[in-house]
């Protein structure tokens, strides 16, 4: 996986535990830096990678992300409370596939949910939607414990100025106490209901996007389903893994090793897969530097194209049933099922 050095160009506090971070990004990478609203930026710090979601619009000529500090998290922690102006970090070219399709011609009626830093790539699509689109109706419900723990709180206030007819935020808290109780709590399906009910009708909606924690998104997703809105309608992106992802399950008990073939970077590699490991740890073991960043099946940074033999695809939270046509794999979630396979990470 490529990395760059960039250079912090600045820090900005958002929260107590928040930072948002700006990268200068020198005009020889800007072509390679391009991005979509809603794409990610991978940070290896010793060797440990990390994703962030980019929080400005491809329109801004910025590249921002949003950090919250985790706890036991070393990269968040470093990233919140020692890294400085002028340091210099190793960060990927932009990936990902959360996002909406841009439909500046046409009148419709998006919804977005988020919870905590959830609300990073969220933000981005909602300015370059709100940049491109006149006629676009934008609901943000975003939930958190207090408003003094909101991260981009002063942003998204910003945008409402901006875009006072376009764009309506509704926010939610967990641990504060508000005049409406609709907003009090966590976003699940009652909320859901709700909503529906009382600000937007099922028939309006054209879109939702949502990006939080495993359980919120899975609540919030399944309630859309249900009330009438089909899966290409609902768009979602995970914080981490959870606890019931990953990787590889072997299905089929081998009798021997597996010939793999990997073409990466214009090189091919040849090594023998014991399918004890997942596809892409066996590569790693190989010497492959092949990308990779969480290996639980929901950044998108190891897909690659099976281009011979197959594989027992684990649950993953990337590939859409049109990726697993085209012949399209997560190598984190891929286990052996034929003696012979060779996977391409150039033809993606």
């Amino acid at each position: 996986m490529k990395f760059h050095e960039l250079q912090v160009q600045s820090i900005t506090k958002l929260t107590k535990e928040s930072v948002r971070i700006d990268f200068k990004v020198p005009e020889e990478l800007k072509p390679e830096f391009k991005f979509k609203a809603g794409q990610y930026i991978t940070i290896d710090m010793d060797g440990q990678r990390r994703d962030y979601s980019l929080c400005s619009s491809p329109l801004d000529d910025k590249w921002s992300v949003g950090i919250k500090s985790v706890k036991d998290g070393y990269v968040s922690k470093f990233l919140n409370s020692h890294l400085k102006e002028g340091d210099f970090l190793k960060v990927s070219a932009p990936k990902g596939k959360f996002g909406i399709k841009s439909e500046p011609d046409k009148k419709r009626t998006v919804l977005a949910f988020a919870a905590g830093s959830g609300i990073t790539p969220v933000l981005s699509i909602l300015r370059y939607t709100l940049q491109t689109e006149k006629e676009v109706l934008l609901n943000l419900f975003y939930c958190n414990r207090t408003p003094k723990e909101t991260m981009f709180k002063e942003e998204i206030d910003q945008l409402k100025e901006q875009y006072p007819i376009n764009f309506f935020p509704h926010w939610f808290f967990t641990r504060h106490k508000q005049e409406n109780p609709l907003y009090e709590g966590r976003l699940n399906a009652e909320k859901i209901n709700r909503i529906l009910n009382i600000l937007v009708k099922i028939n309006e909606i054209d879109e939702v996007l949502v990006c939080g924690p495993d359980g919120m998104i899975r609540e919030i997703t399944d309630e859309f389903i249900k009330a009438g809105l089909s899966e290409n309608q609902v768009y979602f992106e995970l914080f981490t893994p959870p606890v019931s992802a990953a990787a590889a399950e072997t299905v089929e008990q081998l009798e021997s090793e597996v010939d793999v073939t990997v073409e990466l970077d214009g090189d091919v590699y040849n090594f023998k897969w014991d399918g004890k490991k997942s596809l892409l740890d066996a590569a790693l073991d190989e010497g492959i530097d092949a990308p990779y960043s969480c290996k639980g099946g929901i950044c998108s940074s190891c897909m690659c194209r099976l281009e011979e033999g197959e594989v027992n695809l684990g649950e993953n939270f990337v590939l859409t049933d049109q990726d697993i046509e085209e012949g399209i794999i997560v190598a984190c979630c891929s286990g052996p099922k034929s003696n012979k396979i060779k996977i391409n990470f150039d033809d993606i």
